[in-house]
């Protein structure tokens, strides 16, 4: 009688998944957002960069994505966020040129227009978890303010700041395990690492290294005990 053997090739196992998170960052080609995402990738955190003009983006890093979006463009993000685990916004407002200062039109504050959409693209996709760089002189933090620099700000820049409190007020108000990080006055100064963070903490002119709130920005993100809280950073 005939005999038949079989060999079987061996199972190979599939590739292990990366449990490793994946961060979003908008507001990424800014000065504050671009230094957040190099620290997010120090972390060991998977980084997308959300650009609206990506060909400009220097950095190249084999866990960085780059993804052509604008949130001030919903239909650019649907989709987008899917598989991501958290979003670092640092949307914010741009200072305007001496051009466009002088002409007839001026450019109005677009941040909580571009945080509505996102706040919306989050929930449509599951994205749970949001640290928004705010702004000192917003909310309980105007009577804060040393010397009254708090009232003083809203009325060098009212509309700045109504648009802060409006981005502010949306991401509070959403079902988002969110953080809010109020700097007082960004600078381009090395870190320092010396910065003090709490809530309803007394705030002054003093410069707050931009690098320092891009990391701290980025601890935050995996710290549960930060959700639903207001830090100022001064």
């Amino acid at each position: 009688m005939a005999t038949m053997s079989y060999r079987f090739a061996p199972r190979v196992p599939p590739p292990p998944q990366d449990a490793r998170p994946r961060i979003a960052v908008f507001g990424a080609a800014g000065a504050t957002g671009q230094l957040a995402v190099r620290h997010a990738l120090a972390a060991g955190h998977r980084v997308t960069a959300f650009l609206a003009e990506p060909a400009h983006w220097a950095l190249s890093h084999e866990d960085l994505t780059l993804v052509h979006a604008d949130p001030l463009v919903p239909q650019s993000l649907h989709g987008v966020l899917a598989g991501h685990d958290a979003v670092l916004c640092l949307v914010g407002h741009r200072p305007e040129s001496a051009m466009q200062r002088d002409g007839l039109e001026r450019r109005a504050p677009l941040a909580a227009l571009a945080t509505r959409h996102l706040v919306a693209a989050m929930s449509e996709e599951g994205v749970s978890r949001m640290v928004l760089m705010g702004a000192a002189g917003v909310g309980n933090s105007v009577a804060a303010g040393v010397f009254g620099l708090g009232r003083w700000l809203q009325w060098l820049l009212p509309e700045v700041m109504a648009d802060k409190e409006r981005q502010e007020a949306l991401v509070r108000g959403s079902a988002l395990r969110w953080t809010v990080v109020r700097p007082a006055r960004l600078s381009h100064a090395p870190a320092s690492g010396h910065i003090h963070v709490g809530e309803n903490l007394r705030w002054g002119w003093r410069g707050i290294p931009r690098e320092d709130i891009a990391a701290l920005m980025v601890r935050l993100v995996d710290d549960p005990s930060a959700v639903g809280k207001v830090f100022t950073v001064a």
